[in-house]
């Protein structure tokens, strides 16, 4: 694996870290328990994982890999508390959704150990399908019963 940029922590689940075309990042895990309030006993330690371009161009540092291997650092860091549960949601608001998921998906299959699986799915909300990930931690004690809770809320989506 290559060597990620230099992390900087800005709180807890939170990070930034700048290319070398001088693009900075920060990353960060949002509480997403909200999605999962139907099941209480897992909804504990369940986030949303977001990146944002603060300064620079992103443009200019598409085709690092070392941006990659960053995002994949941040993940072990949150991934060290095994309980933790994440749920990637492509933003679709500059139409941009389909390309974050092939890159999410590059990633994660280029970068993944066996310690982390992923579940795929699509929510539709009136009429609109909304790509997303679920990412756990293969020896998470609640990992089957989270990965049913996931394709449910998926499948359930429009009724909220």
């Amino acid at each position: 694996m290559q060597t990620p940029f230099l992390l900087s922590e800005i709180s807890d689940f939170s990070f930034g870290f700048t290319t070398d075309q001088g693009v900075r990042y920060v990353a960060y895990f949002l509480d997403y328990s909200y999605m999962f309030l139907d099941y209480p006993q897992l909804s504990d330690r369940i986030y949303t994982f977001n990146i944002d371009t603060h300064e620079g161009d992103a443009d200019m540092a598409q085709g690092d890999d070392r941006i990659g291997a960053t995002v994949v650092s941040i993940f072990k860091l949150f991934f060290e508390k095994v309980e933790n549960v994440l749920v990637y949601v492509c933003d679709m608001s500059d139409e941009r959704h389909e390309a974050r998921k092939r890159k999410f998906d590059w990633w994660f299959w280029k970068y993944n150990d066996g310690t982390i699986i992923k579940e795929d799915g699509i929510a539709i909300v009136e009429g609109v399908e909304i790509l997303n990930s679920l990412l756990i931690h293969r020896h998470n004690p609640h990992l089957m019963d989270i990965i049913l809770a996931y394709k449910t809320l998926n499948a359930r989506a429009d009724e909220k």
